[in-house]
């Protein structure tokens, strides 16, 4: 099976929202904010935004009490905004709050229905949670409103495949690899996916695992098992990789 904990499933994204202003991946929007910086929006109160910045600062220092304290306070003052909404879910992920990143992230949806940063992280949530019709809703939600983001084509292919819908996590696995060729777990999610089908395919197993392996993933005894057993000779070593289709 698909792990999705090889991409640092929560915690990683909660990171990421934050380091990409907040609210949306950087490539989601065409002049996203810098780190650190919130969207401004009319009839925004000015303290609730000072608290939300350094709250996304100390998030992105790692000072999660300051955080989650700053956040708190943000919207006490406004407890509205989508941004805000968003922050604290990411952050709730981030501490392993889970069932309160769900209700944060709900929040900031029914502000704005439209976020795919929200979708994404509502649909790794329900991974996380073993929810995996409500994980494959949300993430389907999430590759459509931003169909240029990698990292939501792969979760959409690991909830797919928890579906045994074999095709449709083929297609957005690839489909995560094509957008960003430097993405491991994209690559390393392939290996496993060849190597639980029936026959398994080895010779893509070894490509994208060797591909996994250079962009820095770590190994995977059991992956190299099984391809030692199929090929009779050592598993790949982390070297430069073969082109990918």
């Amino acid at each position: 099976m698909i792990n999705p904990a090889r991409g640092g499933l929560l915690a990683a994204l909660a990171s990421a929202l934050i380091t990409a202003g907040i609210t949306t991946p950087c490539h989601a929007s065409e002049n996203p904010p810098k780190q650190g910086q919130l969207p401004r929006s009319n009839g925004e109160n000015t303290e609730a935004r000072q608290s939300a910045l350094q709250a996304g600062r100390a998030f992105a220092s790692g000072n999660l009490s300051e955080a989650e304290s700053l956040y708190t306070r943000s919207l006490a003052i406004d407890p509205s905004s989508p941004a805000v909404l968003l922050s604290m879910a990411a952050l709730k992920t981030r501490l392993g709050k889970t069932d309160e990143s769900v209700a944060f992230t709900r929040k900031a949806l029914s502000a704005d229905w439209t976020n795919p940063a929200a979708w994404l992280l509502l649909g790794m949530n329900a991974l996380e949670l073993k929810h995996d019709d409500e994980a494959l809703a949300d993430l389907m939600q999430a590759a459509v409103r931003d169909d240029s983001n990698p990292r939501a084509h792969n979760y959409l292919g690991i909830a797919a495949g928890r579906k045994g819908l074999g095709e449709l996590s083929e297609k957005e696995l690839r489909r995560a690899a094509e957008l960003d060729p430097n993405y491991a777990d994209a690559h390393y999610n392939l290996a496993v996916f060849y190597l639980n089908r029936t026959p398994p395919l080895m010779e893509m197993v070894r490509r994208h695992y060797q591909r996994a392996l250079d962009l820095g993933a770590p190994r995977d005894p059991a992956i190299e098992v099984r391809l030692a057993k199929a090929v009779a000779s050592p598993p790949p070593s982390a070297a430069f990789s073969d082109a990918l289709p």
